[in-house]
């Protein structure tokens, strides 16, 4: 939270008007009190995630999303060999001496 010194002083003007200067004080305080406990509360809360979680297995989750993109998708499929053509697999699976005539349709054209 940036605040300047110009926001600052509308802030402080605004409160001035609204809750006059024998309460000023009062509220500031009352403000001031209430951050404190929030930072407090967030930091423990911090802490308590941070012991509660198993970084090993965040580390190994986080290794495996990255596979997920199509870059590390791409260089997965290269790593296990599927660039590679494999000994039969992708051999044609036509009859020897049929040909095949392509689709023509002469209306089409």
């Amino acid at each position: 939270m940036n605040i300047g010194w110009t926001e600052f002083l509308v802030i402080a003007i605004i409160g001035l008007v609204v809750f006059g200067p024998e309460r000023l004080p009062e509220m500031s305080a009352q403000l001031a009190r209430f951050v404190k406990s929030m930072r407090a509360k967030a930091s423990s809360a911090t802490a308590e995630l941070t012991s509660s979680v198993d970084t090993k297995m965040v580390a190994d989750l986080a290794s495996d999303l990255r596979g997920i993109t199509p870059r590390g998708m791409t260089r997965n499929a290269m790593s296990a060999g599927f660039g590679k053509p494999q000994s039969g697999a992708m051999k044609d699976q036509r009859p020897s001496g049929s040909t095949v005539n392509p689709v023509f349709d002469p209306d089409a054209t």
